[in-house]
């Protein structure tokens, strides 16, 4: 079976393209032949490359949220890709198409064209406005797409809310549970991401961006630090975009205004994250509206404790309390009282740490991959028919 992943982007931080490497490193050895198709080369392309993809280049059309002049030409910007999209899934003979995130929507055009299945990854966060934006968006996806996956049930409610859940699937993203299970706790990567020999470490996994809330991180690890000498306080993560260096640049600012440069450690992008769950003693993500929160649930993997926002998708991960501690959006002081309580009471972080691993056993990556292949298989025995003959298309990859 041939499958063509459409991808936004190819940067060095992605979660979407982190969930699907994770699924392809299982679907690739049950016969699947993977083709991933991005706009520009990057990070990425090498990663895709060592698990037996093959990864084209051609333009796409990811849809904006401004008013730009680019926004302004987007419909034929969108026909390009779509003509794209069709050419080289005629030209692979692919058997179905499978959009990595819902911000492209060529994969649905080349697919109708094509008379060959279209699965849509719902990968957004769970906060749907503008609301007459979002009605449109959801019936174009709806009318797109045989199948929906949506990453958590809090982002099912997108389409659920509007009655447009028929061809909706809650997916979970896969989690190589065992590769976090079993990685071992290295006081090396403790010293490497700040932490003293008698330190508690407390971190956060996360894209430098407003979205994540790190200043209410920042103000939480204040209040504890205020409290509690041995404990430091991590961020392992990157700014890409201007917006991200703008922002990072603020926090860096708050840092120094309470104090905390001898606190607070900003790691970068690292790629050994099964090590860096291990080395934690708390793991905490303040990020507001998340669709689903891949860091928590590796982190739930690796056996941590965890704290996070009680909102988005977050609460389902956590099992609504009973898998990890749920604090209120936007609150320092909800998030420091948490993390102390369990860096005072080492019996109750060991416990949420059991419980935590046992309910990360739902996000595993055979399960998850072993339900995908099944469904595509079903989908593209429904169409015995199916012809690759595409309509005009663009050439010059």
């Amino acid at each position: 079976m041939r499958a063509l992943y459409l991808n936004p982007f190819s940067q060095e931080v992605s979660g979407p393209d982190e969930s699907l490497r994770t699924l392809l490193r299982s679907l690739i050895p049950r016969g699947l032949e993977a083709h991933v198709a991005i706009p520009a080369h990057g990070p990425q392309v090498r990663r895709y490359q060592e698990l037996g993809a093959r990864v084209h280049t051609i333009p796409l059309a990811p849809l904006r949220r401004d008013l730009s002049l680019e926004a302004a030409i987007y419909p034929a910007r969108l026909l390009r890709a779509a003509r794209a999209v069709a050419g080289l899934a005629a030209e692979i003979r692919a058997d179905l198409i499978h959009t990595n995130m819902e911000i492209l929507l060529e994969g649905a055009l080349a697919a109708k064209w094509l008379g060959c299945p279209h699965v849509m990854h719902y990968r957004g966060n769970t906060l749907d406005r503008p609301k007459l934006a979002f009605d449109a968006l959801v019936t174009a996806w709806s009318w797109g797409a045989d199948t929906i996956y949506c990453i958590s049930n809090a982002t099912a409610e997108v389409f659920r809310r509007r009655r447009q859940a028929g061809k909706v699937q809650v997916l979970y993203n896969p989690i190589d549970v065992a590769a976090f299970r079993d990685a071992p706790r290295s006081e090396a990567m403790r010293a490497r991401l700040g932490a003293g020999p008698r330190d508690a470490l407390v971190g956060t996994v996360a894209r430098v961006h407003p979205r994540k809330d790190l200043d209410t991180f920042v103000r939480a690890a204040a209040q504890v630090a205020a409290t509690d000498r041995n404990v430091h306080f991590v961020v392992i993560g990157t700014a890409e975009a201007e917006v991200e260096h703008a922002y990072r640049r603020s926090l860096d600012q708050l840092v120094r205004n309470l104090g905390l440069e001898a606190r607070v450690t900003f790691a970068g992008a690292l790629r050994e994250i099964p090590s860096v769950m291990r080395a934690l003693d708390v793991f905490v993500l303040t990020s507001r509206h998340e669709g689903f929160g891949r860091v928590v649930a590796e982190a739930m993997a690796a056996g941590r404790p965890v704290v996070v926002t009680d909102e988005g998708a977050l609460p389902e991960l956590v099992q609504g309390g009973v898998a990890g501690r749920l604090a209120p959006p936007a609150d320092p002081a909800g998030f420091a009282a948490q993390i102390s309580t369990l860096l005072g009471d080492a019996g109750l972080a060991t416990d949420l740490g059991v419980r935590a691993a046992v309910a990360s056993r739902q996000f595993d990556t055979e399960v998850i991959a072993g339900r995908v292949w099944s469904h595509y298989q079903e989908l593209v025995a429904s169409r015995p028919g199916l012809t690759r003959t595409a309509g005009p298309t663009f050439r010059g990859r």
